[in-house]
């Protein structure tokens, strides 16, 4: 593993806090950190000069301090909450119901896919719809939380976020 991992390791984790109180020193701005572990677990952290900072993991691994903060309700809410203080400073009104069911939406959505792909263990066919259709990777999950803090362009239901995400990279090349 990786030094960077969020998976469990003896190897030494990332200063993430450290990074993010240097970016906002730096830059006197808020400041949104997202560490992606192999596209299943991402741990966001944000800080800015006011001193509004929220930590959470997005599909948190079982038994881990994270997926705890995930099914304490208090916590949950305390984080939305923060990161609508933090969104505030960054210039955006957003509600808490907002940031909270995006900060929620990967365990939520990723959990019912484990689920289903084990109802369907040993169906090759319904197997591979619950993967075509059901399975989202860790960085779509991302997209969606800075969306809601209105930091990141918004894709409508119909659309894809890879297609949005292509689109954005042909037209920063051109």
């Amino acid at each position: 593993m990786t030094s960077g991992s969020l998976s469990p390791s003896t190897a030494t984790p990332p200063n993430t806090p450290g990074w993010a109180a240097a970016l906002v020193e730096a830059t006197a701005a808020p400041v949104l950190i997202a560490v992606v572990d192999d596209s299943d677990t991402a741990l966001l952290l944000a800080d800015s000069p006011g001193g509004h900072r929220w930590i959470t993991v997005l599909n948190a691994p079982a038994g881990s301090a994270g997926r705890a903060a995930v099914a304490d309700t208090r916590a949950r809410t305390a984080i939305a909450e923060q990161a609508v203080m933090w969104a505030a400073e960054a210039g955006q009104t957003v509600a808490a119901e907002s940031v909270l069911e995006a900060l929620c939406a990967a365990d939520h959505d990723n959990r019912a896919a484990d689920r289903a792909f084990d109802d369907a263990a040993g169906d090759i066919e319904a197997m591979a719809s619950i993967v075509r259709n059901q399975i989202s990777f860790i960085e779509v999950f991302v997209l969606r939380v800075l969306a809601v803090l209105g930091v990141a362009v918004p894709v409508g239901e119909d659309a894809s976020w890879w297609a949005h995400l292509a689109a954005q990279a042909q037209t920063r090349c051109a």
